[in-house]
This record gives C-alpha cells, sequence and structure tokens, in this order.
C-alpha cells in the first residue's frame, strides 16, 4: 500500500514570482527545472518507523 504524506514548503519571493511567470507562459520546461532545483530539495524524505512494522496486525 502506498501511503502519501502531506508536506508543506515555503516559497521566497523570488520563488513565488517564478510560479506566477510559469503560470503565465505556460513553460513546461521551466515548471519541471523549478520543481526539480526549487521545490525537490525542500521535501523531507519520509523514513518508516520500525516500530509501526512491528505493531501492524497480521494478515
Amino acid at each position: 500500500m502506498l501511503i502519501m504524506a502531506k508536506s508543506f514548503i515555503v516559497l521566497d519571493e523570488k520563488e513565488l514570482l517564478a510560479v506566477e511567470r510559469i503560470c503565465l507562459d505556460k513553460d513546461t520546461q521551466e515548471a519541471l527545472a523549478f520543481v526539480l532545483q526549487s521545490v525537490a530539495p525542500k521535501i523531507k524524505k519520509v523514513i518508516r518507523c520500525m516500530g509501526a512494522e512491528i505493531m501492524r496486525p497480521q494478515r
């Protein structure tokens, strides 16, 4: 089962302007570059807790 976690990121003024520019221009290459350079590094990787695995009921 895939578990989706929620992540919140903060964008500075320069990044917000970039998002607005991407939306206005509908520039897919710029959008991908922005996500890879500005968004992805801000998302913390979720590490599964062993306790959750141990406490999971057996099927």
